[in-house]
């Protein structure tokens, strides 16, 4: 461990060269490893790996485990790791009418959270509210090293990386937001912000369902449809036009009819929002997902027909999306999942109506439809950027 002379570990990570970086982030993501391990992941020398590894374990950041056996070679070594548990990050997930929070260590263990309605849906109210939940989520211990905040939105270009992004969020009804700078004030730490869909892509490469994966698509269900994709290691960027043009994507010209007009889309089938009219349209009154999806499972014949080809859909999107980006690997996520239990036969027929051959071949993720995971994918977003700190 550091001796007091040392800088703290929060202030050591900034003296972290760009070269030892990846160091950082094997370790991070991968768990311990001896250092024959990393030179040979990395494609360093031996002696390069040390001269990166030496002021990391000077300050503290990288300790020594116990000795093992090196398995290249049979000599005794000490493999390194990252502390995790002595840097923490608040992650935020805003939706239109809720704040989903959670605090994590640098492996994205979450260590505490909490919910509530948001209190107004203006930014400098929402600022407000993510710092009271920061105190009380941090006063039995220290501060969050960084924050992350996600939200069903996009950021617009800028050409001058220094610049806050601004950000579009519909179901807040912002436009030409900025958000970073004012929840950095607010919250007296560095603040990221995201979309959520991203944010969550990245965690789930990270520390979840697509580790060591270096291409998968990851689609979420809910009031919106999501769609990330990964391949050779990257996220493939997408604006908001390809996004809409994704969720409104045709599977069945015959199809319901979305808020947009288009019959047979993902957003028809899919959105909470289309999910819920059809379900109310045939019971005759307002129902909730739990409920549809508990109805459903109780055989009520309403539900089941707006269930089943909701899950129809979603395995055709998958199957679409395999076939022309040639993906095999997938995670779900989203509260539309509460839809899906018991209805996976449908899946996997819409999978088969659109991938003809080896239909089997398709890997899928179901994360949970609770909203905690998402609030973790933005502690993820601010652990990615106190790790990477790419400049």
């Amino acid at each position: 461990m550091p001796s007091a002379a040392l800088p703290p570990p929060v202030d050591a990570w900034a003296t972290v060269s760009r070269a030892a970086r990846p160091v950082l982030r094997e370790l991070l993501v991968n768990g311990p490893r001896t250092r024959t391990d990393l030179a040979r992941l990395l494609g360093l020398s031996t002696g390069s790996l040390t001269r990166l590894t030496k002021p990391l374990t000077a300050s503290g950041l990288v300790v020594e485990g116990a000795t093992v056996h090196d398995p290249a070679n049979g000599r005794p070594t000490r493999p390194l790791d990252v502390v995790a548990a002595d840097h923490h990050f608040l992650g935020v997930k805003l939706t239109a009418d809720r704040l989903y929070a959670v605090v994590t260590d640098l492996r994205a263990r979450i260590t505490a959270e909490t919910t509530e309605p948001l209190e107004a849906p203006t930014p400098d109210a929402v600022s407000a509210q993510i710092a009271r939940v920061r105190d009380r989520l941090t006063t039995a211990g220290t501060p969050p090293a960084a924050a992350g905040i996600t939200l069903g939105g996009t950021a617009r270009p800028t050409a001058d990386s220094t610049t806050a992004p601004r950000f579009d969020a519909p179901f807040l009804g912002w436009r030409d937001v900025e958000l970073r700078d004012r929840l950095t004030r607010g919250t007296g730490v560095p603040c990221v912000v995201e979309n959520d869909v991203t944010a969550l892509a990245h965690a789930q490469r990270w520390f979840g369902a697509a580790r060591g994966l270096t291409d998968f698509a990851l689609l979420t269900v809910g009031a919106g449809i999501g769609y990330a994709l990964v391949q050779h290691g990257r996220m493939v960027p997408a604006g908001a036009a390809d996004l809409s043009a994704f969720s409104h994507h045709v599977l069945d010209p015959g199809g319901p009819m979305c808020t947009e007009g288009h019959r047979g889309c993902l957003a028809s089938y899919l959105s909470t929002h289309s999910v819920l009219a059809a379900a109310a349209h045939g019971l005759r009154r307002p129902v909730t997902l739990d409920e549809v999806a508990a109805l459903a499972r109780a055989g009520d014949p309403v539900c089941r027909n707006v269930l089943g080809p909701a899950a129809w859909a979603l395995g055709a999107a998958l199957a679409t999306v395999a076939n022309l980006c040639l993906i095999k690997d997938f995670v779900v996520a989203g509260e539309g999942l509460v839809l899906l239990d018991g209805a996976q036969r449908s899946m996997q027929a819409g999978i088969a109506d659109r991938r003809h051959r080896d239909p089997d071949s398709l890997r899928v993720t179901l994360l949970s439809p609770h909203f905690g995971e998402w609030a973790r994918g933005a502690a993820v977003a601010a652990i990615r950027a106190f790790v990477l700190r790419e400049d």
